[in-house]
This record gives structure tokens, sequence and C-alpha cells, in this order.
């Protein structure tokens, strides 16, 4: 009878437990739309071929226990499935044709027939390259920075867990936008050809791991600059409320700014310029620039008008490990893009976002830890976090949503990634959006109005733009609760949708900020510590 007790009262804790995290994790959670997961959810269970499985999940929330297994980051190369390729040649026609990396990349120039045209492709202003982020990737990542055309060749487009039937018998970063047609894109998906859980070598892009600088060995304490800029405060609030939030301010409000940076010149690279960005492009040969990766960023310029410039660059991954909560991990996904923004006033940085999440915390500029050595200095550091890449603006343990640590990610001065030593760059032009993540584009453009809204940076112009285009998801769709590679627990997914692209990650923003209806622009890194990337202080 004792025993008795004593199991009835574990099952109750347990299930009151289950009940009480998910609540929590709701009311904490600052995304509040219905995820694509929850939607299907009776679809998904009835997957499962276990009828004691169906009921646990259904009514205790214990979906998948049945086979449940350990998910370490990495597999060892004995148990990796034989017959694997390492792709380590970047010079490998991945486009479908033979190409020259120094043109796609970064060879500048274009037809001769543009000079004098209005439809000139813009530099990309020398003060965004100065000011470009640097970033510190986790010590011990498994999962490194990846080069989505390379991506692209190990998926299969599928329409949900059904492959689709296309004509060409492989997409690439310049026709993806062809799968749009007749499809609606939450329900495309870029299907793995490899089981994921074998880690495939394409998966970790390990070749894709920074080159070390010099002195990157060395880790001293970062002096943090505080906010100081402007000594007159209420100029300061003037000038801050315009920047802060541009559509927001009226514009009799609005204090004298310089021209919009779209009247600044367009002139083409001279050939002296242009050799210079192909040999900063060029694939090295060990040993290479310190801080380069052979897996491009992808630089997205925003003019806001009144010499507002917002500068986005955008990172992807192949894949995303989840973070664990009692030794339980949740979260993975195919397919990893995360970003931070640089918003610029006439030419002059003035705050940083990071991405995290659904969300993600704004600072100023000057309140950010800065970059040491040649040609590093006066750049924001930021430190991606183990697996899930989310973006933070100092190393340690960064909790979020759920209480005591439970869920976090983790961040170090690991190897030091330089994305303007190789980048995409293009200009995108849309109307501001307010606070959400902006979906609203038509679902069908015309191929000359993709032209006229996204156009390559003229240090790239043969850059390829199908695939920001493309309106589905960048990853597999959320296994069904019958494969044993998922389970469910506390409302949490083992493996969850791989994410959108780019477009829809709300670059029309007003505020520096990705969503919600707050933002705050955080003094300096010292505030920050206080809060988590929902934007509550967090209890210390």
């Amino acid at each position: 009878m004792f025993f008795l007790r004593r199991f009835i009262i574990a099952i109750v804790l347990i299930i009151a437990s289950y009940f009480a995290l998910t609540a929590l994790h709701k009311h904490l959670d600052p995304n509040k739309h219905k995820p694509d997961e929850a939607r299907e959810d009776a679809r998904w269970i009835a997957t499962s071929q276990h009828w004691l499985d169906r009921q646990a999940c259904r009514w205790v929330g214990l979906c998948g226990l049945a086979h449940y297994h350990p998910d370490p980051a990495a597999r060892s190369w004995s148990k990796k499935r034989a017959g694997q390729d390492v792709l380590l040649e970047h010079e490998e026609d991945l486009y479908g044709d033979r190409i020259d990396w120094e043109e796609i990349i970064g060879g500048g120039g274009g037809p001769s027939e543009w000079d004098g045209d209005e439809r000139v492709l813009k530099d990309v202003p020398q003060f965004v390259l100065n000011h470009a982020p640097l970033v510190h990737l986790y010590s011990k990542e498994e999962f490194w920075p990846s080069d989505i055309s390379e991506h692209l060749a190990h998926i299969t487009p599928y329409l949900n867990h059904t492959k689709m039937n296309t004509t060409r018998p492989r997409h690439n970063v310049h026709n993806l936008h062809e799968l749009n047609s007749g499809n609606q894109g939450r329900a495309m998906f870029m299907t793995s050809k490899d089981d994921v859980e074998q880690r495939p070598d394409w998966l970790g892009s390990s070749y894709n791991k920074p080159i070390p600088y010099p002195d990157e060995e060395e880790d001293e304490e970062e002096e943090v600059e505080t906010y100081t800029e402007f000594t007159d405060e209420k100029s300061k609030e003037i000038e801050k409320e315009f920047w802060f939030d541009p559509d927001g301010f009226a514009p009799k409000q609005a204090p004298p700014l310089s021209p919009s940076f779209r009247s600044q010149s367009t002139r083409r690279p001279r050939l002296s310029e242009k050799k210079s960005l192909k040999q900063k492009r060029r694939i090295p040969a060990l040993p290479g620039p310190g801080g380069y990766s052979p897996a491009p960023a992808h630089l997205v310029l925003v003019d806001k008008g009144h010499g507002i410039l917002d500068a986005f660059w955008f990172y992807f991954y192949s894949y995303n490990l989840g973070t664990t909560v009692l030794n339980v991990r949740f979260g993975n996904h195919v397919g990893d893009w995360e970003h931070s923004l640089i918003r610029f006033v006439d030419g002059v940085p003035k705050a940083v976002f990071f991405s995290a999440h659904s969300g993600g915390l704004a600072y100023a500029y000057n309140g950010v830890e800065k970059g040491k050595g040649k040609g590093r200095e006066n750049r924001p550091v930021l430190y991606s976090a183990l697996g899930s890449h989310a973006m933070y603006a100092t190393p340690g343990k960064h909790p979020y949503v759920l209480p005591f640590g439970l869920l976090a990610d983790v961040t170090d001065k690991g190897p030091l990634w330089d994305p303007a030593l190789n980048y995409v760059a293009y200009h995108y032009n849309t109307s501001i959006t307010h606070n959400q993540d902006a979906k609203s584009m038509p679902n069908s453009l015309s191929i000359s109005q993709m032209k006229d809204v996204l156009q390559p940076a003229s240090c790239n112009p043969k850059a390829p733009m199908g695939w920001w285009w493309y309106k589905g998801h960048w990853g597999d769709k959320f296994y069904e609760l019958g494969d044993e590679r998922q389970w469910r627990f506390v409302g949490q997914y083992h493996y969850v949708n791989g994410p959108y692209g780019p477009r829809y990650k709300n670059l029309g923003r007003s505020k520096p900020c990705q969503s919600g209806d707050r933002c705050t622009i955080l003094e300096s890194i010292e505030e920050g510590k206080g809060r988590s990337w929902i934007g509550r202080r967090r209890r210390r």
C-alpha cells in the first residue's frame, strides 16, 4: 500500500508539473500565434501505431515514449552511414554549370550599358563594411555556417510529407522560386535526402569553420564603451525618438538629415577596387585571412528614408540543434536562418539588434562590445549560441522562457567569424511594417516586380535571387509521431518545422526590434545582462 501511494503521488506530480510548465511556457513565450505543429495535433497523434502511445499523448502529454532515445550533438565516425561524400571543394559547380566564384560572390562591375542608366546597381556603402559584425561561434559547436547552394544539393522539395513532382532534376539558388507556382508556402518543405540523425557531413559543414586569427588565442578582458554619444539630453531624446521609430515620428518634428541613401552615388567600382574585392573574397588556400569562412553571409540593405539605412546580416546553418531540458533535447530542425541588424543614420551606426529565437534584444551601438585587432576596431561583437545559433551580446548562459534556467542558450569566445570577408549583398525595397513578422508580400510577383523589389549590389551583379523568393520552409516538416526520431514532452517537440527564409524576418520594421509592441534600446551590456531575449528582466 505504501508503494502504491507513492506511485500515485508521483503520477499526480508528473501530471501537475506538465500542465504547470505548459501553461508557464505559453504565458512567457512572446510568440502568441498558434504554431503549425499545434494545428495538426490530432492528425499527428494518429500517426503512432501504438494505442498506449496515442492515449498517453492525448491525455498526459507524453508522446513517443516507446521510441525515446538520447540525441547527442554528433555521431562517431563508426556510426555514420557508409559512403557519405565530404564536399570540400567549394569551387564545385553547385549552380548547374561551372561558375567563377569571384564573379558570383564579389566580382563587381556589370554590363557597360548600365552607365548612366537609372537602374544601375548600387554600391555597398563603405560605412556598412567598416561596422560589419564579428561573430564568436561556440567553441564546441558541431553545426557551422553553411552555403545555401550546397544545402540545396542535399534536399528534395516536398509538399508536407509527399515528394513534389517537378520538371527539374534539382533546384538551385537561381530557380528555387519556381517551386512557388500553384503551391502554398506553408506546405512546402526542403526535406533532407539523408537521415539527419546519422549526422551527414554537409549537415555540420565543419569545412566552413572560420579560419583562426593569429591573435585569436589571446583572451583578454574586453573594455566595453558606454553610451555617451550625446551631451544635450533633450537633443539626444529627439534624435533617438526619430531614428528609433521613423514611421511613428511626425514629419514636422524630424531633425535635419542628409538625403536618403537612394540619392547617394551609384558609381561602379574602379578596376583596382574590383581586383581588391576579388582578392578579398577568393576562397583561400590555408593559411588564409583570419575570420574567413567559405560559407558566404547574406547582406541585405533596406533604405528607410531620411538617411536611415538598415543593414541586415543573415547567417545560414544547415541544422539547428535544439536545447535540452533535464537532459531531453527539444527543437531540432533542418535549416537555420539567423540575423543581426545594424541601423545607420547618415552613415553613423546607432543600434544593433541581436536575433534570438522568435525575439531578440536591441542595444545602442556604443554600448556593445567592439572587436580588437587590425580590421576589427569599432566593429560590434556578437555571440552565437551552441546549436541554436541565437545571437547574444555577451558570452555565458542565457536562460529564456522557462524559469530556473531550465531552458538556456550558451555562448563563449569560440572561433571568430568575419562575415565581411565573404558575403553576397542585395538592396531590398519594402514598405514599413508594424509589430509583426511581415508575411504580406503578394503570393505571386512577376519577374520585373521581383527585380524592382530586390536588386544585387554592384559588387556582385550576378548574385542569385531565386532563393530569396522561395515561399516555403528551408528544412524538413516536423516528423510524425509514428517516426522513431520524434517525441513530444511538455508540449515541446524533438523535431519542429524548418524555418522560413530571410524575407519573412520583417525587414520593413520601423523599430530596430524584429517584432512585438515593445522595443527597448539597451544602453550598455550591463543593462542587457538583466534581461532575457523576450525583453523581460530576469530574477537573479
